[in-house]
């Protein structure tokens, strides 16, 4: 049975990186996504009033979708503050085994 590799601090960090790098893009389409939203408030509802529902239904569909969609980018929001500290972790670990090594 093969022992599996172990994980170089390059390759975690590149890892890290990688993470950060998709969760601000995730960050960023969805604080576009909320902004859209909010703009689009009366023809969003407008629309739904178009397939037949009274303006309060329609108006608190969109207060769920709205609602729903904040919830997600909370979410979002938690997933780039972790992979933010993570990184920021790695990179303080690899700089003190470095001033280890020179030490």
């Amino acid at each position: 049975m093969a022992t599996p590799s172990p994980i170089l601090p390059s390759d975690a960090l590149r890892q890290a990186a990688d993470r950060l790098a998709s969760a601000r893009r995730t960050f960023e389409r969805g604080e576009r996504g909320l902004r859209q939203l909010r703009r689009s408030r009366i023809p969003f509802i407008n629309s739904l009033r178009n397939t037949g529902l009274t303006y309060v239904q329609a108006r608190a569909k969109y207060d769920r979708c709205l609602d729903e969609q904040q919830r997600l980018h909370q979410q979002t929001t938690h997933a780039l503050s972790y992979a933010e500290r993570l990184y920021g972790t790695l990179c303080a670990q690899i700089n003190l085994d470095e001033q280890k090594k020179a030490a």
